[in-house]
């Protein structure tokens, strides 16, 4: 998409900018964001002040729809099935911000029985969460066509790649061994 010279700094900036911006974007089509924490495509969110509402998530979706070749189709499919997810998820998320603080508040009473019983409810939230997220990812996932799956796939394993390489160099960096954190 974009070409820009390693060499200089602007150039660093702006790639990591892209690479920071398609992922983030890409992770709002495909990861737990489907929760409705951040905007999508035109659909605001809790980040930021740019296009498409409250955030700059919705400039991000049209990068991601477009390093994707995303059809409007797809994009109307893919915000149905966030909408979707963020509407299920909505009221568990309210429990779980409940819980964690009738849980903190059971901490500062010392009630060990309570404590167990918000931290098995609390366990049981979140996995309700997980599993929305999951079902999510499948459905948006079974939108795309299977050369947009191929093209996301390279994508997440280039990142994954060049997220070790920086963990790596950071532990380099602070004179530690690498998982050390």
């Amino acid at each position: 998409m974009f070409q820009t010279s390693n060499n200089t700094r602007t150039g660093k900036i702006l790639a990591r900018g892209l690479v920071v911006s398609v992922f983030a974007l890409a992770s709002i089509l495909l990861a737990e964001s489907a929760f409705g924490q951040f905007g999508g495509f035109g659909g605001g969110g809790r980040r930021g002040r740019g296009p498409g509402g409250k955030g700059k998530v919705g400039m991000r979706g049209a990068m991601v729809a477009e390093f994707l070749g995303l059809s409007e189709a797809q994009q109307a499919d893919i915000k149905k099935i966030r909408t979707a997810a963020r509407d299920q998820s909505q009221p568990l998320r309210k429990q779980l911000r409940d819980n964690r603080k009738a849980l903190g508040e059971a901490v500062k009473s010392g009630e060990t029985a309570n404590i167990e019983a918000l931290a098995t409810e609390h366990g049981n939230l979140r996995g309700q969460l997980v599993a929305i997220g999951a079902k999510t990812r499948v459905d948006v996932k079974n939108v795309l066509t299977p050369e947009q799956q191929q093209k996301w796939t390279s994508f997440q394993e280039k990142r994954k790649s060049r997220r070790e390489e920086r963990r790596q160099r950071r532990h380099q960096r602070r004179g530690g061994a690498p998982g050390g954190d």
